[in-house]
């Protein structure tokens, strides 16, 4: 009853434990939601791998460019160069937009310039260096620009407004700049082919802050099918459909879509990115302190990589408020984790005294399991014993009815020869005058010895039945000279029967006399003489009564 109490006891505290331990803190998101976090997180672990990969091309590049006689293709390659630093590092990407603009090719070609000129701009903008991208754009007179750069000088501006609206999203100026990135995404939208890349982004964008978020949705989703995760274009219009569902209430998708756009920007290296502070303010808000404070260090890396003001000025304001919260979560983990450790060795101590009690148990089951065996064992041996005097019994009373029956037979047959000589007697009596032939009758011996004669033959044939090995048993006793054996026709002689009588207990003389129809005196001369013949005198009939 003690060891039952104590595995229930035992199984309580685990189930307690157990329920500790399974807080499960995505309930409220979809199973996808949940394996895109996890994908999330594996990736960011592997980021490394991404960047390696991004470098050993940059690598390549500037050493391809080294090497490259001619200025035309040097040009394309320090192009290529602004484009892999575009959304990596963007003092890099300006160094290489600035050595663009010195090439000799570029200084004689001003379309080329202006279409530098605005990525310089989109550039600062990016960094949040809004004051240098506003007057990099002013420095372009707006009627000297040809319509193939409109559409990326009027994307450029819809981007710059958009950073300047969120970065003051705390003021009272915020809502100018929205309304100045309206004011050039309908500009953009004049200048751009429907659907395309910038149209999607910036015009669609428009729309469903005016409350078409179905339209905008719908195409968004269509253009996002185009691009793999890893590409800048993914992560961009993923970003964006997050946004668009949030206004719309669509938590599910608003989740799944951020999740995606982060996933894409750490395939693609892109440091520039706003995914990892949505996602850190996400995780905040569900109470998942640890994974906030993973993703907000890592926007944070991100933009110093990148040397992104705006960015990194975003996060930092949230940095506080997680640090503080991650360290009450830390205190809480503690608490925990020592209410967890004085559990486990409360759990331990149960352990080992719950095993301590199952051996005790075992050893004595064992011991009276081994009781038990000696027990039956003892028990099989008195049975087998007390069969063997069964079977003993059995044949002793088998032995018994039959010599019983053979000195029932012997006395009828005495009786019987009695009543005849008996009658015979009455015959000569009763014919009178004959009495010399009654005498003679009288006198003779005939009967008694014939009497006497079968009584030997059965008492003989008796002890040759309980002793089958007696005669050789008693000669075994004698020298060997002077072994008895019986004439020819006899089973017993009289020595034979003398200790015949000795081993069933009939020892004194008188008795055996009797038996033998002799005088004790005889019975003395035998005994005598016979023990004088044995190999041990002094105990020779002591032997003989251990004859089996």
């Amino acid at each position: 009853m003690k060891l039952t109490a104590s595995l229930k006891y035992l199984i309580t505290i685990l189930l307690l434990l157990g329920c500790m331990a399974c807080q499960n803190k995505d309930d409220k998101n979809p199973e996808d939601v949940r394996s895109l976090y996890v994908t999330l997180d594996n990736e960011i672990e592997g980021y490394q791998n991404y960047d390696s990969k991004k470098n050993l091309r940059i690598e390549e590049l500037k050493q391809h460019y080294l090497k490259e006689k001619d200025s035309a293709k040097g040009l394309e390659i320090i192009n290529r160069l602004v484009y892999e630093f575009n959304s990596y590092n963007a003092d890099s990407a300006l160094y290489y937009v600035d050595k663009c603009l010195q090439h000799p090719l570029v200084r004689n070609d001003r379309h080329e310039t202006m279409r530098l000129i605005i990525r310089k701009a989109d550039i600062y903008a990016h960094a949040g260096l809004f004051s240098d991208a506003l007057a990099t754009l002013a420095s372009l007179p707006r009627q000297e620009i040809p319509d193939k750069l409109l559409e990326e000088y009027f994307a450029t501006y819809c981007a710059l407004y958009q950073y300047l609206s969120e970065y003051t999203s705390e003021h009272d100026t915020s809502s100018l700049y929205v309304e100045k990135r309206a004011i050039y995404a309908d500009s953009l939208r004049q200048v751009t082919d429907q659907g395309s890349f910038n149209d999607l982004i910036y015009v669609y964008t428009e729309k469903a802050r005016n409350g078409d978020t179905e339209t905008a949705i719908s195409a968004l989703k269509g253009e996002l099918s185009k691009y793999q995760p890893g590409m800048r274009e993914y992560s961009i219009i993923a970003s964006t459909l997050a946004y668009i569902y949030k206004t719309v209430g669509n938590d599910t998708e608003y989740r799944r879509n951020l999740t995606m756009s982060a996933i894409s920007d750490v395939k693609g290296s892109v440091k520039e990115n706003m995914s990892f502070r949505e996602l850190a303010t996400v995780m905040f808000e569900d109470g998942d302190v640890e994974h906030a404070n993973h993703y907000l260090k890592k926007s944070i890396a991100d933009a110093n990589f990148y040397s992104a003001l705006m960015r990194n000025a975003q996060s930092s304001k949230m940095l506080p408020v997680i640090d503080e919260a991650y360290a009450i979560r830390q205190k809480q983990l503690n608490s925990r984790l020592r209410t967890m450790m004085w559990c486990s060795i409360i759990l331990s101590c149960i352990l080992i005294v719950t095993v301590f009690l199952i051996l005790k148990q075992f050893r004595n089951l064992h011991e009276a399991n081994k009781k038990i065996r000696l027990a039956n064992e003892e028990l099989a041996e008195k049975n087998s014993e007390l069969a063997d005097k069964n079977v003993l019994l059995r044949e002793s009373n088998r032995t018994k009815e039959q010599y019983a029956g053979l000195f029932m037979e012997y006395c009828s047959s005495a009786i019987s020869s009695l009543q005849s000589y008996q009658k015979s007697l009455k015959v000569l009596a009763a014919q009178g005058g004959n009495r010399a032939a009654l005498l003679k009758k009288l006198e003779s011996t005939e009967i008694s010895e014939e009497m006497l004669k079968r009584f030997y033959r059965m008492f003989d044939e008796a002890i040759l039945q309980l002793y089958p090995d007696f005669i050789e048993k008693f000669n075994s006793l004698l020298l060997p000279e002077e072994r008895i054996t019986p004439k020819s026709g006899e089973l017993l002689n009289t020595e034979l029967r003398l200790y015949a009588l000795i081993r069933m207990g009939i020892d004194d003389s008188a008795k055996i006399a009797r038996f033998l129809r002799c005088s004790i005196s005889t019975v003395y001369t035998y005994r005598s003489k016979i023990k004088k013949r044995a190999l041990r005198p002094d105990s020779f009939e002591d032997d003989v009564k251990e004859i089996s």
